[in-house]
């Protein structure tokens, strides 16, 4: 089977209600800019892939300080279930809006230290690799951002409750190709975290 992806999507998975940081970790400010916006910006430079926002608690506040809107926003009325709903919802709107989709980049917006080239080398690496998955790999596991491509959307689908790709990557292990991406295990869930990344050096 051919598993290029020229056609792709990129999903942000953004609904979580930052229940631990107790302020919407979307809005956080890094650099100048805030988490969600400067992700948004690296992955404008890196692809041409179409980007859909998924947006759930916390959306209006969170749409009101996003720069330019010339991407998809959705929101996810169901985002207490977890993360598997906005993954869901990201998958469906992508099929919705781009026709033959082939694949789709599934990024979430607290791993501060996400790259333009990491982008950039995980999308290269699934089109050289063949293989129908490409996950980043850091602190001995395997996450996001991840490339999927359009035969692994049936198990997306199925995805339940408060859970990311995580396991299907896992499962599928020798169908992966890796990137190494240690900063990949930086993200943000507490305010001690938050703290910390803001004393760490850029």
């Amino acid at each position: 089977m051919n598993y290029s992806i020229k056609n792709g999507g990129v999903v942000i998975v953004a609904g979580g209600e930052s229940k631990r940081l107790g302020i919407p970790k979307q809005l956080l400010s890094y650099q100048g800019e805030t988490l969600l916006n400067r992700l948004i910006a690296k992955l404008k430079q890196a692809t041409n892939f179409p980007i859909f926002l998924i947006l759930g608690a916390s959306a209006e506040k969170i749409i009101q300080e996003i720069g330019a809107t010339d991407f998809s926003i959705t929101i996810n009325e169901n985002w207490q279930e977890g993360m598997a709903s906005s993954i869901r919802l990201g998958i469906q709107v992508a099929q919705k809006n781009i026709p033959d989709l082939e694949g789709i980049l599934l990024v979430v917006c607290d791993q501060p230290f996400i790259a333009v080239a990491n982008i950039q080398a995980l999308i290269q690496l699934q089109q050289h690799s063949d293989l129908p998955i490409a996950a980043c790999y850091y602190a001995n596991t395997l996450g996001t951002p991840a490339l999927f491509h359009k035969s692994i959307f049936p198990d997306l689908l199925q995805l339940r409750g408060d859970v990311g790709a995580k396991n299907i990557i896992l499962q599928r292990g020798a169908e992966v190709a890796k990137l190494h991406f240690e900063e990949g295990l930086v993200d943000i869930d507490t305010p001690e975290d938050y703290q910390q990344l803001l004393a760490s050096k850029p």
